[in-house]
């Protein structure tokens, strides 16, 4: 099932590229309907060669797109919608997908291009893994937002992620630990794989399997919570008692590795606070 709206990317970067790839790979989207914009032509051809709309001009991108998608840096989101002060953007979708930027915030600068005092808003943090319809993504909607804007918003997600509504005092932690997650784990898959190459393992033999296998453990811990099992649960299986298992978790817990983890996180999500308040 896809959606009948054209969606306009504002910024054609890392995140843009992964939702739109997701979206046409889902079919909840053709490519000749997804456009996108950016200050330089850097990107032009990632998104040229898909099929998809590309221009310098972000007015060009707003005005063939009745959805928008806010995917600059937050720290410029300002000034370009500043820049496009006087069109008159009325009846639109707006989705953020900046870390750190409150939906007052986002109220405030879009009132200032749509021309309305009661713009329909949506904040997002996605994640990369949207890419291969593997993503994770939570929402938070602002009162104007309808059921049919809910219903859109999952569609346009369905596809590409694992959609969640939260509230906005959560995004910032949502944000540091799913958006920001991906990062953490590429880290864990080199690391265990780094250690697979010490052993004697292939580099390429490695590193594939280590992947694999985070893969196949996510998808045993998804699978157990439909029954009530905690990941500790899933782990206490692995473990034999005095065996090799429970050797190298006793070495990952003298390394800190668990609190390493939730220091990350919380590092994250007090960046992105900042962020929000630049």
């Amino acid at each position: 099932m896809g959606i009948e709206e054209t969606v306009g990317f504002v910024g054609g970067g890392a995140m843009a590229q992964a939702i739109a790839e997701g979206l046409i790979a889902s079919g909840v989207l053709p490519a000749n309907r997804i456009h996108a914009s950016a200050a330089t032509d850097r990107t032009r051809s990632w998104w040229t060669e898909r099929g998809m709309n590309f221009s310098t001009d972000n007015a060009a991108c707003m005005e063939a797109s009745q959805v928008v998608v806010i995917a600059v840096k937050p720290h410029l989101y300002t000034g370009v919608l500043k820049a496009l002060q006087g069109n008159a953007y009325k009846q639109r979708l707006w989705i953020s997908i900046m870390a750190g930027v409150t939906l007052k915030d986002l109220e405030s600068a879009v009132a200032e291009v749509s021309g309305e005092n009661s713009s329909r808003i949506v904040r997002t943090i996605p994640n990369t893994p949207m890419k291969v319809r593997q993503g994770s993504v939570g929402v938070t909607y602002n009162d104007q937002c309808s059921e049919a804007d809910k219903n859109l918003v999952n569609l346009l997600f369905s596809g590409v992620s694992r959609a969640v509504e939260i509230p906005e005092r959560l995004q910032n932690a949502f944000a540091a630990m799913a958006g920001s997650g991906p990062a953490y784990i590429y880290q864990v898959i080199e690391a265990l794989a780094d250690g697979g190459v010490m052993m004697g393992l292939p580099r390429d033999l490695a590193n594939e399997h280590a992947a694999a296998m985070v893969q196949g453990a996510a998808t045993m811990v998804l699978e157990g919570a439909k029954e009530g099992k905690h990941s500790a649960k899933l782990k206490d299986e692995v473990c034999s008692p005095g065996g090799s298992t429970i050797r190298g978790v006793q070495k990952l817990e003298e390394g800190g590795v668990r609190a390493a983890f939730m220091a990350a996180v919380q590092a994250a999500a007090m960046r992105n606070e900042e962020l929000g308040k630049k």
